[in-house]
């Protein structure tokens, strides 16, 4: 069986959509933290912050990854602030095999600005919001992560092949371990 995976990463890097390629691959069932809190406060993302700022969504998401621990058989797609509290960093080791999928920032860019979906960059400059999240996160996103996939130039199924073949191999060696 294959290992359960948990994705980090800032937003834009492809969680969802790499997600969803390695439950299809791996006949897990795909997870998006931001989709349960959604369904847990039956309100967007965007009201969330509206109503209760950041704190608030944060505080919902936790107690979602502390549901989720002990959970087999999924693909886990985190939030891009997910990993901004220790608490949820030790929960998400516990889930599964933390695989950050980071972007070279223009590329990570782009794809976040799709839309205006992207609470945290509604400002005056929102390239020089993104910038300084990206910046105080990828320390964190690199100590929290058991291995790093680059995706800026690679497709989506090359990604995911990618990671599986890297959580499959450090599953067994875990297995494999006294």
């Amino acid at each position: 069986m294959h290992p359960t995976l948990v994705l980090i990463g800032f937003m834009g890097c492809g969680k969802s959509s790499i997600g969803r390629r390695l439950a299809y691959m791996t006949g897990h069932r795909f997870v998006d933290t931001d989709e349960l809190v959604v369904q847990r406060e039956d309100c967007t993302i965007s009201e969330i912050f509206a109503l209760g700022g950041e704190q608030a969504f944060r505080e919902v998401e936790h107690s979602v990854l502390a549901e989720l621990v002990g959970t087999i058989g999924i693909v886990l797609a985190t939030g891009g602030g997910a990993i901004l509290r220790e608490a949820n960093r030790n929960l998400l080791h516990e889930i599964g095999i933390v695989v950050w999928l980071d972007a070279h920032p223009d590329v990570l860019f782009e794809r976040a600005t799709r839309g205006n979906r992207r609470p945290l960059l509604q400002t005056a400059n929102p390239r020089e919001s993104f910038d300084t999240l990206l910046s105080s996160r990828r320390s964190i996103y690199e100590a929290t992560a058991d291995f790093r996939i680059e995706s800026s130039y690679l497709d989506h199924d090359e990604v995911a092949r990618t990671v599986l073949e890297k959580a499959t191999a450090l599953h067994a060696t875990r297995l494999a371990a006294p």
